[in-house]
């Protein structure tokens, strides 16, 4: 295996499951997000969890957006 540079490439043995990586992310964003937003903790988990819940969707639907675009669209359009 060749040296690694971070920032320049992925990390070697991470970049075929980096979509796990999604759900945690959301979840510590929101978190952060959440705690700094809200007067009081009441209502806090729930409200994690419904923004944690949304990035992920939203995720997923910009990436189906994207593959039809990708897939669908860009055949259609004449090289010109």
């Amino acid at each position: 295996m060749a040296s690694w540079s971070p920032f320049l490439g992925p990390a070697p043995g991470v970049a075929s499951w980096w979509w796990v990586l999604v759900v945690p992310l959301s979840v510590f964003a929101s978190m952060a997000w959440k705690s700094v937003r809200q007067d009081d903790l009441r209502g806090y988990w729930p409200a994690v969890t419904r923004m944690s819940s949304q990035i992920i969707l939203g995720m997923i639907t910009m990436f189906a957006v994207l593959a039809f675009v990708v897939r669908v669209v860009v055949p259609i359009i004449p090289a010109g």
